[in-house]
């Protein structure tokens, strides 16, 4: 087992939870239920399945493996976008 593909393994499951809580944190204390959060989690979320892959012993630079990995980090670009266009919606609000 390689050292560093278990401990990217661990942290992108730990970020899929961070997300989680955030979703919820956020609406409780808010009362607004962001999409973002989802988005964030689910892009993680690719990122941690792409680790658990390889720590399965899926071979390094098969083509899903590699769509998987690039897609993560789509999603977590588009979610961070998402959390700005909302961020700067709430700012014009007030």
């Amino acid at each position: 087992m390689d050292i560093v593909t278990f401990i990217n393994c661990c942290f992108g499951w730990f970020l899929v939870l961070l997300a989680i809580i955030g979703y919820f944190l956020t609406y409780k204390r808010i009362g607004e239920k962001w999409a973002f959060w989802n988005v964030l989690a689910a892009g993680w979320a690719f990122f941690a399945l792409a680790q658990t892959l390889l720590l399965a012993g899926v071979q390094p630079g098969t083509v899903y493996l590699i769509a998987i990995w690039l897609s993560s980090f789509i999603v977590v670009i588009a979610s961070m976008v998402m959390m700005f266009i909302k961020m700067t919606a709430m700012k014009i609000k007030t």
